[in-house]
């Protein structure tokens, strides 16, 4: 079986690149697969997260250029490679994705793979026009499945976590862990102002937030202005993210939208409890409430601080809590995800 993955560009740093990392690594020491991953920007930066050697990488080179002067380029160039490379199946990811499944000449069944929910998406009218194009969509949650109305075909398979879990936490400390792209999906000005608050009852306990990005400026005016300099730290981003994890008590997520936050999964498989805003999608999936965790109304802070409050209040609450989140996410383990994928692959095959 011969698949091509399209995606925009590798380079950079968030879950859907180490997601897509470890699905094609996973696919490419399949006997029966060979994978070629098609890269359509012409990006300076090297791929982040390592390939399997095996992985035959494809660069299209197409300048990126705002106002998709370029899209023409790059459909040529896609029509012209699917055409030398005879795929049996093509997946698609992102916009410039949508738009290439749209619009290209197509060799073989073709998949979207949807990572963030298609009602937040640019460009409504491309998602529309390649959900009526593809043979199947293939959707993170049930929720956002419910978006692609016009698809021949929706299936839904979440993400998965892969983590070496090689510590637990110490529920005894005073510290509370977020990880993610510094962006305003991730909505961190929101965190901090919750934070601003949570330190006027606990001022001991402190707030570890790892990552990196263009919204780092910003945050770190909002700590100032908070006037919580001691209480919330800024690691900067880590490869070593079960160190992370574990080095807290307690998971925060503030995010205004997700696909399905892998920074979730990962949080609870390392025991953690956590709390986050019910945002379109997957915090919903996820988190059994009152269970695993809480989640909490999008529009309510006080809920979300009184959450804060009594899980920083009780040490017993919080390793109950994080002991139900471990057993709840195996469900979500590598090896069964992917041979959900697996499968479907096979089937469409199969379906020629």
């Amino acid at each position: 079986m011969k698949l091509v993955y399209v995606i925009e560009k590798m380079s950079g740093i968030g879950g859907m690149e180490r997601i897509l990392t470890d699905k094609m690594n996973w696919l490419c020491r399949q006997d029966s697969i060979e994978l070629t991953l098609l890269l359509v920007w012409k990006d300076s930066q090297p791929i982040e997260f390592a390939l399997d050697p095996r992985i035959h990488i494809k660069r299209l080179e197409i300048p990126y250029i705002k106002g998709g002067l370029t899209y023409p380029l790059a459909l040529y160039r896609y029509d012209k490679a699917v055409k030398q490379l005879q795929p049996d199946i093509t997946v698609f990811c992102w916009v410039m994705g949508a738009f290439l499944a749209a619009y290209g000449h197509h060799v073989g069944k073709t998949i979207f793979e949807s990572h963030l929910a298609a009602t937040r998406m640019r460009h409504r009218w491309l998602i529309d026009k390649m959900q009526q194009k593809v043979n199947k969509v293939v959707t993170l949650t049930s929720q956002d499945a419910c978006n692609f109305t016009r698809a021949f075909s929706v299936s839904v398979i979440p993400n998965f976590t892969m983590l070496d879990i090689h510590r637990k936490p110490s529920y005894e400390v005073n510290h509370c862990v977020a990880l993610g792209r510094f962006v305003h999906q991730k909505n961190y000005p929101r965190m901090i102002a919750i934070w601003q608050q949570i330190v006027q009852r606990f001022p001991e306990w402190t707030l570890d937030i790892y990552g990196d990005g263009e919204d780092r400026a910003v945050i770190e005016q909002c700590i100032q202005r908070a006037h919580i300099q001691d209480n919330v730290i800024l690691h900067g981003y880590t490869k070593e993210v079960v160190n992370a994890y574990t080095s807290g008590s307690i998971y925060l997520m503030t995010s205004r939208m997700e696909g399905f936050p892998l920074v979730l999964i990962e949080a609870m498989a390392c025991g953690l409890p956590v709390v986050a805003f019910d945002c379109p999608y997957g915090p919903r999936d996820a988190i059994k409430n009152g269970v695993t965790g809480y989640l909490i109304p999008y529009d309510d802070d006080k809920a979300y601080i009184e959450a804060l409050f009594q899980l920083m209040g009780n040490v017993s609450l919080r390793k109950q809590m994080g002991t139900a989140a471990t057993a709840e996410i195996g469900c979500y383990s590598y090896e069964s995800i992917m041979q959900q994928w697996l499968s479907l692959f096979q089937e469409i095959v199969q379906s020629c």
